[in-house]
């Protein structure tokens, strides 16, 4: 795979691989470091968005990708997670969202801030937006990942050596719970005040701020260069392969609905160009689909390597290890690891459904569906939940099958 581009001006432009930790994604950043096609000095680096949902061996493997394109290829690779942090806006306390840093460990007392792995991440966002995603509204991919590399590469370019402290300087909370609760009423909301701070107890516990983090704190390379890049103008590169048509379909259709005036989709070259106002310009570049990569070329690529995914090439147990995107059919095969409390295991999901779901009754919504009481993962379904999933009683004709499109 040797490179392209839509302008020539786009070589010398800084180039971001948006690594999801699957094979593809590694496919791609190791052609593209094999070829020489990244430069730290141009500002290049990869990004790993945590969403703390995804299969351990899939850390395994985010993991080693890191060391190596750090040890052998000195590009640096972040990982970020997201993190809510209090704050005032129009006099009112509130949870905003932000990201953090983590480093190549697992969290734990010792390690404050390494990665996490047991939904925590996943959780907070839930607790935050009182409900779950489902098909039609992935909060989950917008803030655990949209948003959040958004952020961090505003703060990459346009920053200092650090990211900046976030929140208020307090060293307890400073929410008012009513004033919390009104703000709710006001911007239309109606989940009664019980449920309403039953959701909200998780991410009202979680830290106050966003610490200062360095940069060099969360890689081995040497960062020294980064005083002189610049980047109101970079490129991304997502591992769509040429034999998933139905992920750029997707992206394409998102664009149509959500971004008609803001993205720019050029069909010929594959390329999209998000002209953002005040930050500068993104060009997003699908490599894999303009040469033509499919999933055997993946896997013999992968198969000459001295290490890998560990993880079968059907993509059950890629991204989040029960991703409603996946579909029911393919949810339906997954094995739950019965010795953990984490989201390898189908329980945390059912807790996690019951706990956020919205309840159409105590509400006081409109179901759109007869029968329905829920808005679920799956959306307002009376067939289809988690808890169903696991007894077994989802019936053939309930069992849809998707393609995952967590990475557009």
């Amino acid at each position: 795979m040797r490179h392209y581009y839509y302008k020539k001006s786009h070589e010398k432009l800084p180039h971001i691989i948006k690594f999801s930790g699957g094979r593809s994604s590694g496919f791609m950043l190791f052609d593209m470091l094999k070829n020489g096609m990244l430069d730290k000095n141009r500002g290049d680096f990869v990004l790993f968005n945590n969403t703390s949902a995804e299969h351990s061996k899939t850390y395994e493997f985010v993991m080693k990708c890191k060391k190596e394109c750090e040890q052998k290829y000195q590009i640096p690779f972040f990982i970020i997670e997201f993190q809510t942090y209090e704050d005032a806006k129009a006099g009112i306390y509130d949870r905003f969202g932000g990201y953090r840093l983590v480093n190549d460990k697992p969290f734990s007392t010792k390690n404050p801030f390494g990665y996490r792995y047991n939904g925590e991440v996943f959780e907070e966002l839930l607790s935050w937006q009182l409900f779950v995603p489902n098909q039609m509204n992935r909060i989950c991919t917008q803030n655990l990942k949209m948003k959040t590399s958004r952020q961090f590469i505003i703060d990459w370019f346009f920053g200092d050596k650090n990211i900046p402290r976030l929140g208020h300087f307090d060293d307890v909370s400073l929410i008012n719970k009513d004033d919390l609760y009104a703000k709710h009423i006001k911007n239309g909301g109606g989940v009664p005040k019980d449920i309403y701070f039953k959701k909200k107890e998780f991410v009202l516990n979680c830290p106050l701020v966003r610490q200062k983090q360095n940069y060099q704190d969360f890689t081995s390379v040497d960062l020294s260069y980064r005083k002189e890049i610049k980047g109101d103008e970079y490129l991304t590169f997502i591992g769509f392969r040429s034999d998933e048509p139905a992920r750029i379909t997707k992206m394409k259709d998102r664009i149509a609905k959500n971004d008609p005036k803001s993205a720019i989709y050029n069909e010929e070259i594959n390329l999209i160009k998000f002209p953002y106002l005040k930050d500068g310009c993104e060009h997003v570049y699908m490599p894999m689909i303009k040469f033509e990569i499919t999933k055997q070329d993946v896997f013999e690529f992968w198969e000459k390597q001295s290490f890998d995914l560990g993880l079968s090439y059907d993509g059950i147990y890629g991204n989040c290890v029960y991703c409603f995107m996946k579909g029911t059919k393919k949810l339906l095969d997954i094995k739950s690891n019965s010795k953990i409390k984490s989201p390898e295991n189908i329980d945390w999901w059912i807790q996690m459904e019951q706990k956020y779901q919205r309840d159409l009754v105590a509400e006081k919504r409109q179901a759109k569906k007869s029968g329905a009481k829920f808005v679920n993962f799956f959306g307002e379904s009376s067939k289809v939940s988690y808890e169903k999933i696991k007894s077994g009683s989802v019936g053939n004709e309930d069992a849809i099958s998707l393609p995952c499109h967590c990475s557009d």
